[in-house]
């Protein structure tokens, strides 16, 4: 179970209030329940955009956050996601959605290590889903960590062609315990083109 660092470290931090843990445990209740996997991510997704509707609708956050369409820069970081998500982004390639399939490959050869994968070119990193204009093809199924992932400060400072910086990520602690259940409920995840990868192979 590869949880995300931010959502693993919430967790750990909040597992023992009951107003988080409760989420957690509603979470796995609710998935359990539910058979398909793009019915499970539509969940998933629509609590998190919930959650998080009030964290980015907050003054400060508008002010200050850099994050919007045409913003690509964490667009070239390593992604996770769950299987559910993996088989609904497989779906839309499946579907006619045309990607690069030599930076699939060159991506997916770094499998789930993120050492790996930021020794490769800037250029190498930018995720299959990121068209010519830097906005996001996938947007609406974009994956879990996509939609917390926002900062506050200047869009350079999430730049890594030369180096990862440290930044100021907003605070989505609900969101986080969300994506939390989801990883501890999927049976397999990882990186996203390691994820992709073995979903189109298995077709």
């Amino acid at each position: 179970m590869n949880v995300p660092a931010i959502a693993r470290k919430t967790f750990e931090q909040l597992r023992h209030q009951a107003e988080f843990n409760t989420i957690v445990n509603f979470v796995l209740d609710q998935l359990s329940k539910v058979f398909k996997p793009h019915q499970r991510v539509r969940f998933i997704h629509k609590l998190i955009d919930e959650y998080n509707e009030e964290v980015f609708a907050h003054p400060l956050v508008k002010q200050f956050s850099p994050c919007k369409m045409g913003c690509s820069a964490c667009c070239h970081t390593q992604v996770s996601v769950t299987e559910d998500e993996a088989e609904v982004l497989s779906q839309k390639i499946s579907a006619g959605l045309v990607i690069d399939n030599g930076l699939l490959k060159l991506q997916s050869e770094t499998r789930d290590d993120s050492s790996a994968f930021y020794k490769m070119k800037h250029e190498d990193r930018k995720c299959i889903f990121l068209d010519e204009a830097g906005a996001c093809r996938v947007y609406e199924d974009r994956p879990s960590v996509c939609r917390t992932n926002a900062v506050l400060g200047e869009a350079d400072q999430c730049d890594t062609t030369d180096s990862i910086k440290p930044i100021r990520l907003i605070n989505t602690h609900k969101a986080d315990m969300v994506i939390y259940a989801a990883y501890l409920h999927s049976q397999k995840s990882g990186s996203l083109p390691h994820m992709i990868s073995q979903k189109i192979k298995a077709v």
